[in-house]
């Protein structure tokens, strides 16, 4: 798809956790990933966000998609078409990255469930600033991300056993520092917005950037 092989990372804002489900939270991913990689404005039609996704109900990723809106996680800009079969809005979504995590397309290639994807994404969201460490602990974790514990408790164990985490004492560590970038974000954040092309894939993934 264009678009989505032409960068290798995206911007997924951290409040996402706490307001999406781990379905919900990985078509976000997704519909980052159709996003330009700049502007995080996405031009995808439903139709093909719905495939892109993997699933054919359309109705379901329209529903998520409004909600999105309603949490302010997108802007949906509609402007009408005049088309060979009628009119019809033409709808572009502005995502909302404020307070942000960087997380490579390479997470959308991995041989699991969308579920476990999506409580990828969420788990990096509540890690702390500039690492991939997370500090809560199972039942704080289940808190912040407004699902149940014995889902936590699921999920961390398939992440775990397929060797996308580990546990110690001092926390819940992403393993793989290619797939979920440690950043700090007011670096990025200034340099994206003033200087917004001279940041290469190479610069993000070697962490060459420091505050």
């Amino acid at each position: 798809m264009t678009g989505v092989e032409d960068l290798s990372y995206r911007r997924i804002t951290e409040s996402i956790a706490g307001k999406l489900d781990l379905l919900e939270a990985y078509l976000f991913y997704c519909l980052a990933l159709c996003s330009d990689c700049y502007t995080m404005v996405s031009n995808v039609k439903q139709k093909t966000l719905t495939r892109f996704y993997g699933i054919k109900n359309d109705n379901q990723i329209r529903e998520w998609l409004h909600k999105f809106e309603d949490l302010n996680l997108i802007q949906i800009d509609k402007q009408p078409i005049k088309g060979k079969y009628g009119s019809f809005d033409r709808c572009s979504y502005i995502l909302n990255t404020e307070h942000y995590v960087l997380i490579s397309k390479k997470l959308y290639s991995e041989p699991i469930s969308r579920q476990l994807k999506g409580f990828l994404v969420l788990l990096k969201c509540k890690c702390l600033n500039g690492t991939n460490t997370c500090k809560y602990i199972q039942s704080e974790l289940a808190r912040e991300l407004n699902i149940s514990e014995s889902s936590v408790s699921r999920y961390l164990k398939q992440a775990e056993d397929s060797g996308y985490i580990k546990r110690d004492s001092k926390g819940i560590h992403l393993k793989n520092k290619k797939m979920f970038i440690v950043t700090h974000e007011s670096t990025f954040a200034f340099i994206k917005n003033v200087y917004p092309n001279i940041l290469t894939d190479e610069d993000i993934a070697e962490r060459r950037i420091h505050n």
